[in-house]
């Protein structure tokens, strides 16, 4: 993969030569081309069909693929490490969504139960641009009975 930069608008990347899958139901796309700007996908094609934005970032993914974000359905913030998420330092917490998630392709997730209030200062972190991290949706707190598995920190 070779990455071409210049003096570009700042927020503009433009993807070139990967065979995309744009969504699970649709063809792949050889020789593709993905334009982003400010962070979200503008445009997906092939190249020729796709106009690329003068003096844009451009990586070159020939012989990549490029995939739509995935969505992991069964994530819990449990372990200690998440305990007081509002106070972790942002390259920590950073490293850790990293470590468990984003690395992975994950782009959004949903938690099926872990300690509310910590859960939901993560996603604000989040949500607010101080750490990247997927969206994070959630059912709340986590239910158990009693003497049953909740960890000892919450």
């Amino acid at each position: 993969m070779t990455r071409q930069t210049s003096s570009a608008p700042r927020g503009e990347l433009v993807l070139t030569g990967g065979t995309i899958y744009a969504g699970p139901t649709e063809d792949a796309i050889s020789n593709g081309v993905v334009v982003i700007r400010d962070g979200k996908i503008a445009a997906v094609g092939r190249q020729g069909s796709v106009p690329v934005p003068d003096g844009a970032e451009t990586v070159d993914c020939s012989g990549l693929t490029v995939a739509a974000g995935f969505w992991n359905s069964h994530v819990h913030f449990m372990e200690r490490k998440w305990a007081d998420a509002a106070n972790v330092p942002a390259p920590e917490l950073a490293v850790q969504l990293d470590a468990m998630l984003t690395r992975y392709g994950f782009t959004s997730v949903f938690d099926t139960g872990s300690p509310w209030e910590n859960t939901r200062r993560i996603r604000e972190r989040i949500e607010s641009g101080e750490v990247p991290g997927p969206r994070i949706r959630s059912t709340g707190d986590v239910s158990s009975a009693r003497g049953g598995c909740r960890p000892k920190w919450f």
